[in-house]
């Protein structure tokens, strides 16, 4: 692989998901309704600011659970989570002829998804994490949590800059074997609160099996709360799921933490 694209090209097939994505939001537009109408009742009460903490109950009031995924996804414990190590390697730095900082940049990415973590260690007793696994074996987790503000902000900074910074590259698995890593912005649907997202595609192998992994990661704030969402696997990553999860998750954490209760759980919306 040459040196990295730097973002100046536009990644094709997220441009076409981004479509699909955006008429996937007008499915089950009544159950949104509901949720925004929650939002904005809480919101009337008291909009969250900077300081509000969630609670642990919240927290877990603010997670989406598996009727509003649909059939096919299902919870499960954190096991396996990691993706199996296979984002874990060492940036090649002789990729950047200029800007070396970057370098940092990306590793950090590789070393974050490699921990399923986007975030640092959230405030205590304010997070809950659910996993769901998917009939294909993808696999997503959804955390929410409150942080410290600088870190939020620093990490929002970060996670915006991602797509132009690093766009593709290789990186050094332990075993030597090289991996070629494309990073891309992803289309979400608009609305409160701030919501950001990136489709990560990994190419590699191991053990002489060749694999491709695929990841959506998604990072959306409200107040010093964050919701993350790294959604993925060796089967190509589902954005029409991704955004059903920005799309109800963000008015669901906000009607948390303006004092609300979040609307009746759906029926599963991609059945």
């Amino acid at each position: 692989m040459t040196g990295p694209h730097r973002g100046r090209v536009g990644y094709i097939a997220a441009l076409a998901v981004g479509a699909s994505l955006f008429a996937a939001a007008c499915a089950g537009a009544g159950q949104e309704r509901q949720s925004t109408e929650s939002s904005q009742e809480g919101l009337r009460a008291g909009a969250p600011a900077s300081g509000v903490r969630l609670t642990s109950r919240q927290a877990e009031h603010a997670l989406l659970t598996e009727a509003y995924l649909g059939s096919q996804w299902t919870e499960v414990t954190d096991a396996g989570a990691g993706r199996e190590g296979l984002l874990h390697g060492t940036v090649n730095a002789q990729n950047w002829l200029t800007h070396k900082q970057d370098v940092g940049v990306c590793q950090q990415l590789l070393d974050r998804l490699s921990g399923n973590r986007i975030l640092g260690a959230p405030l205590a007793d304010t997070q809950a994490v659910a996993v769901f696994d998917a009939d294909d074996g993808n696999l997503m987790r959804y955390e929410v949590g409150t942080y410290s503000a600088a870190e939020l902000g620093a990490t929002r900074r970060w996670f915006g800059s991602l797509a132009q910074t690093c766009g593709v590259f290789t990186a050094t698995r332990p075993d030597g074997t090289a991996e070629d890593v494309r990073v891309t912005s992803l289309p979400v649907p608009k609305g409160e609160g701030t919501r950001q997202a990136l489709s990560v595609v990994a190419k590699g192998s191991t053990e002489g099996v060749p694999f491709t992994l695929s990841l959506d990661v998604a990072l959306m704030t409200s107040g010093d709360s964050a919701i993350t969402v790294v959604n993925g696997g060796l089967a190509e990553a589902s954005h029409l799921t991704t955004g059903l999860a920005v799309r109800l998750g963000v008015p669901r954490l906000a009607t948390v933490l303006a004092g609300g209760t979040p609307p009746a759980q759906p029926t599963g919306l991609l059945d």
